[in-house]
């Protein structure tokens, strides 16, 4: 379930965010004790890119940001997002190079990728 946030401008937002994680078996949405997603409900992994599902009825993208944790950001891996209002692509590139990386190939025991954004619902 996602978070829903009031603006000044009486705007309703959705919260998405979550943590992704690659430990070997393939990308998933971290879930646990320290973690839990927002609006985020799954995660599919394709040969150039990530695709995360937020079906929380938006009306229009506010904002997204996919951010690499310390270990990823230490081997240079950059990420970009192309949001959408149900679905969002996470692209994953390496150093200076513009062709997106293979998703499958980047396991970490411990690094993640945070995602976070609004999206606006319709009126209530």
């Amino acid at each position: 379930m996602a978070t829903h946030i009031l603006t000044p401008a009486t705007a309703r937002l959705a919260l998405i965010s979550c943590a992704l994680r690659n430990t070997g078996a393939g990308w998933s949405l971290i879930s646990d004790s320290a973690h839990a997603p927002s609006g985020v409900t799954g995660v599919v992994q394709h040969p150039d890119h990530l695709e995360i599902t937020h079906p929380v009825g938006a009306v229009k993208v506010s904002s997204m940001q996919v951010t690499p944790d310390e270990w990823y950001a230490a081997r240079a891996l950059r990420c970009g997002a192309s949001v959408g209002l149900a679905l969002s692509r996470i692209y994953l590139y390496s150093g200076p190079s513009l062709t997106p990386v293979d998703p499958a190939t980047l396991v970490a025991s411990s690094g993640n990728l945070w995602v976070t954004g609004f999206l606006e619902l319709p009126p209530a």
